[in-house]
Parts: structure tokens; sequence; C-alpha cells
């Protein structure tokens, strides 16, 4: 008869258990990544746009303010800086200026041209009656004029005529296209006339009106000003026409 063996035995291995449970948190799908590195990269694209936009400067900014002397009338007829006033810019169209010039701002009030300081101060639609009546008549039979009326200030140090040495030429709307038009009626002899200015001394001012021949549908925008003094390539300088019409 055999004897059992005794419990607990040290020479007999006891059973233990080899599994192992895995308590760790299972990580994040493939696609989940996926979508996290897209959403990572859109935010990042849209933080550079946004900085870049900030950092891009205006390709209209708003023109500086000037100070342009304004004038005040002599014994002799001619004027003289007197207090200055600010002058202001703004932004048209380019169906307004000549191709060349699209990107240029357009004064308001006086404006400083070369050695000129200009200003606009009236526009009449019509001087077919003025330019009829004259001593020596414009023939207008089926034409148009309109009248630009100018003050001039001579800013160099030597006299200048401002009909000879101020070059402009008058420019607006017609048919709805871009119109421009140089050449003023210089046959006219009136008193008013821009002509009949004598050369200005330094700080001299005069006023005086251009009239144009223009299409019958003609809508003024600006005009442009050239100094002939200064440059034998000058640059031109645009004004905005005052006009409710």
């Amino acid at each position: 008869m055999s004897t059992p063996p005794p419990e607990n035995n040290p020479h007999i291995p006891t059973p233990t258990n080899n599994t192992r449970t895995n308590t760790g948190r299972r990580g994040l799908p493939g696609w989940a990544w996926a979508l996290l590195g897209a959403l990572v990269v859109v935010a990042v694209v849209i933080a550079g746009i946004i900085i870049a936009g900030r950092n891009t400067a205006n390709p209209h900014p708003a023109g500086t303010p000037t100070l342009i002397p304004t004038a005040s009338t002599t014994s002799s007829g001619t004027t003289v800086p007197d207090t200055p006033t600010a002058t202001a810019t703004v932004t048209v169209s380019p169906l307004f200026l000549p191709s060349a010039s699209a990107s240029a701002s357009i004064s308001t009030g006086p404006t400083q041209v070369g050695e000129w300081t200009v200003e606009i101060l009236e526009y009449s639609p019509d001087v077919n009656d003025i330019l009829a009546a004259a001593d020596q008549p414009v023939y207008i039979e089926g034409h148009k004029y309109v009248g630009v009326k100018l003050r001039i200030t001579n800013d160099g140090a030597d006299r200048a005529d401002p009909y000879v040495d101020l070059d402009r030429y008058i420019i607006g709307i017609s048919n709805g296209a871009y119109y421009e038009h140089h050449m003023e009626t210089a046959s006219y002899m009136g008193d008013e006339y821009l002509s009949a200015v004598p050369q200005l001394y330094p700080g001299e001012t005069g006023e005086g009106w251009l009239y144009y021949q223009v299409p019958g549908d003609f809508t003024p925008t600006v005009m442009s000003f050239q100094d002939q003094r200064t440059d034998p390539d000058p640059p031109e300088t645009f004004i905005l026409i005052p006009t409710t019409n």
C-alpha cells in the first residue's frame, strides 16, 4: 500500500498562473490620428493668413494732408501766399485716369505741382454763350465747350508764365469710356482767360479760365498738371474737378 505524498511537498512544483491581464488603455485608432493632424494643418494655415493680412499694406492708402499756402489779393491784382490750409487726396476708379497712371491718387484743394500751387476753383458745364459773344467769336456750331477756373501760385525762385510753363489737360467720361482733351480754346482772348495772366513773380498768384471743346455727353472727373520748368519729363499731378453736375 503506497502512502500519498504529503501536501505542500517542497519537491513538487505548485502550479502557477502565467496569464497576464492587460490593464493599460488602448491607443487612438489610425483614422483619429489622421483627422487630428489635418485639423492642426488647417489651424496653422488660417493663422498664417490672418497674420499676413494684418501686415499687408492698403493698396489705396488715404493721402496724408499737406499744408498749402492760400493767397491774398494785392493792389496790383495778383495775390501772395497767406495762411496755410490742408489739402487731401482721394483715389478714384482707373476709368478716370490714363492707363499708365491708373494707381495714382487724386488731390483736392490747393495742390503742389512742381514749383506751382494749383487749385481748381470752379467748373462750368457750358460756356458756349461766352465764346459766341467774344470780340473774336469762336466757332461753336454743333460743339460743346466747358470751362475750368484755376488759381495758380508761383512757388519757384524766378518769374514764370502759368499759361506757358504749366502743362495741363482735362479728363472725363464720354460714351461710358475714358476721354481726355489737351487743346483748350487758345484763340479766345477774353480778359478772364488764363492766357491774360501776366508772368508771376515768386509768391504771386493769378486766376484764369480755360475752355475745352468736349463731346455732348462729357462728364468731368480730373485735370492733369505738369510743371514744365523742373524736369524734362515731369510727373503728372491729378486734381479732382469740383462739380455737382
